[in-house]
């Protein structure tokens, strides 16, 4: 199979009528990007102007094996981000849903309810994660005091939150961090708990909700967007929504999506479907470009196990696809916009550590370049070859660039 066939389209968006097409040069590991534009504009004289590269990534969910194996292991959790850091630390912050409770005091477990050790934290700073969310339907697994100690680990780690808090008033704030001039806000959202929140008090723990279908809740996030806008460049929103293993967007989240942007946010974050869904442009009324990736899919999970190259069009198969999305954003003159974005694309692997089998995340196009390099291949690395390949082929032709109106 030939890659180059479909190593293009891998970016995504810039603007109405601009399209970056990245293709990955396998022998470097490189991007060589050519602009198309339906006009030249006039040469103009260099501006001082800043610019971030925001990453984001999917579902970080913590199942009993890979915890396990991860305990067995002296990098301990270091395990699971081994192949992937060098995608994360090359971005000026990254942005994750961390899916699961981090509460010390409590035991290990996996689905249904999960909890993790501390260790998952430092080894997330290490791989070059900044923030994360807390705003999604495991975020009370280990209840109230465990979403407090979860908070107070996740600070401990050096890391920031966003889409919770320990009191309401920490909750109803959004995160902002300041990187070569450009202030960008994080806020967070999810559509339910699966254990219930206590009691609005003033002092209880809290996640920030915005349920499906209810307006009360999408007004109230909109007034987040709009107030936080005024004093900062840069809105990004993570939204956990969505049905579990749905590929299209529903009428509610193209809904959220629109009133969020129109409100101000100019990045919206999809998690929980666990499987990719499309990445979007979207224009707003005042001219404003948004992009909205409805779902980022997995990015730790072991959803996909059993999935081999001989079963690979399985639909399970699609819970192993990720990406990692790469977010260039510009601040000129004043205004600051999103002026493109990429995508890796990423496979849950199923992989040898030692003793221990675990399931991580791969560059696709990284891994698929070491297994064609090796002089000779074994039988496994010839089925994992083709497994790669094909999963790139899926990611890359359903992240297809569609503009709403």
């Amino acid at each position: 199979m030939n890659l180059n066939k479909y190593l293009g389209n891998m970016l995504l968006f810039l603007g109405n009528h601009i399209i970056l097409f990245c293709t990955l040069l396998l022998g470097g590991v490189s991007w060589a990007c050519v602009q198309q534009s339906e006009f030249s504009p006039p040469q103009k004289p260099r501006e001082e102007k800043a610019e971030i590269v925001i990453a984001a990534t999917g579902d970080i969910m913590m199942p009993l094996s890979n915890q396990l194996a991860a305990t067995r292991n002296k990098e301990r959790y270091n395990i699971l981000f081994e192949k992937i850091a060098l995608d994360l630390t090359s971005a000026d912050i990254t942005f994750a849903n961390l899916e699961t409770p981090v509460d010390h005091t409590a035991p290990l477990s996996g689905y249904p309810k999960f909890n993790a050790r501390s260790g998952l934290l430092t080894a997330l700073k290490k791989a070059g994660v900044g923030i994360v969310s807390i705003a999604n339907n495991h975020a009370m697994d280990a209840k109230a005091v465990g979403l407090v100690r979860t908070i107070d680990n996740i600070a401990a780690a050096g890391l920031l939150f966003t889409g919770g808090g320990r009191t309401q008033a920490e909750a109803g704030q959004a995160t902002i961090a300041t990187l070569h001039g450009i202030t960008t806000a994080f806020l967070a959202y999810t559509y339910g708990t699966n254990e219930r929140m206590p009691v609005k008090k003033r002092d209880a723990p809290r996640v920030d909700l915005l349920r499906i279908n209810s307006e009360a809740d999408l007004a109230l996030a909109a007034a987040d967007v709009r107030k936080t806008r005024q004093s900062t460049d840069l809105v990004v929103v993570s939204l956990h929504w969505s049905d579990e293993y749905r590929t299209i967007p529903t009428a509610w989240q193209r809904r959220v999506a629109a009133e969020l942007i129109e409100a101000g946010a100019d990045v919206i974050l999809g998690h929980h479907p666990h499987v990719l869904q499309p990445i979007e442009s979207y224009s707003a009324r005042n001219g404003r470009q948004g992009l909205i990736a409805f779902s980022l899919g997995n990015f730790i999970s072991s959803q996909n196990y059993g999935v081999a190259s001989k079963n690979r069009t399985h639909r399970k198969a699609l819970r192993g696809d990720g990406i990692i999305l790469r977010i260039y954003v510009v601040k000129e003159q004043g205004k600051t916009s999103v002026a493109r974005a990429e995508f890796v694309p990423l496979w849950t692997l199923r992989d040898r550590v030692g003793k221990n089998v675990v399931y991580r995340p791969v560059n696709l196009v990284r891994e698929i370049a070491r297994l064609e390099a090796l002089e000779k291949r074994t039988k496994e690395d010839e089925d994992t070859l083709g497994l790669l390949k094909f999963r790139m082929k899926v990611i890359t032709d359903q992240l297809t660039v569609k503009t709403s109106p």
